[in-house]
């Protein structure tokens, strides 16, 4: 698992992104199924239902077609209230199940913009990953393929802090190199290491660096030295 830690990882995210995403979809293809084959007319605000945190639902009367008087208690509870006691609202209602409305306004957009919302966070990071680690993967073929090697010095072997899988973080490999010609130091941290290097590295060291030609900040520090995790 932890070797596939970032696969997992936005895995996870896209999957819970995906849920949202088809949850508010269908909020919204409900509530526009509504009122493409409902009766539009006008409710009344004649009370609220108040929650434990003080905010408020409306309860709407309206009269159908047939003349049938009609009460909805909406779950969107807001703070202030969206609407006035004796306030007008627009609804639309279906013929064969009256009960089944939506009105206009906040009680109409807010579940599927809070689910779409949750969908462009969580699908954000977690196919905005997948894109990360698939340019990621072409980086390092180019680099494998056009780049030139370089080969630095280890300079540090450090927890990377940042990540942290079962309350345990990833080890990075730093190193740098001395470019003669253009007389600057580069420093390169190589990917997630899921166990302690510093026993696989001698005093001497030197690891492999793979950098464009022109441009030593894209580079792929190679570390197929180590051996593979046992578990």
């Amino acid at each position: 698992m932890k070797n596939n830690f970032w696969v997992l990882f936005f895995g996870i995210f896209a999957v819970i992104g995906t849920v949202f995403g088809v949850v508010a979809y269908y909020a919204w293809d409900a509530d526009q199924y509504i009122r493409r084959n409902g009766v539009e007319t006008t409710g009344t605000v004649v009370s609220f239902n108040r929650n434990s945190k003080g905010s408020s639902a409306p309860v709407i009367s309206y009269t159908t077609q047939s003349g049938e008087t009609l009460t909805y208690y909406s779950s969107t509870y807001s703070s202030p209230s969206a609407y006035d006691a004796g306030e007008e609202v627009k609804l639309w209602y279906l013929p064969n199940e009256p009960q089944e409305l939506v009105l206009a306004g906040i009680d109409s957009w807010l579940l599927p913009a809070i689910f779409g919302g949750f969908f462009v966070i969580f699908g954000g990071i977690g196919y905005g990953g997948f894109i990360w680690l698939w340019r990621r993967k072409r980086r390092t073929d180019w680099l494998n393929a056009n780049g030139q090697s370089i080969f630095t010095d280890v300079v540090d072997v450090r927890y990377n802090t940042s990540i942290a899988v079962g309350g345990k973080s990833p080890w990075i490999i730093v190193s740098q190199y001395f470019d003669p010609n253009s007389q600057k130091v580069y420093t390169y941290e190589s990917s997630s290491i899921w166990f302690n290097p510093t026993p696989f590295l001698s005093r001497e060291q030197k690891i492999k660096v793979r950098v464009s030609p022109t441009d030593y900040n894209v580079y792929d520090v190679d570390t197929s030295f180590l051996p593979q995790m046992g578990n």
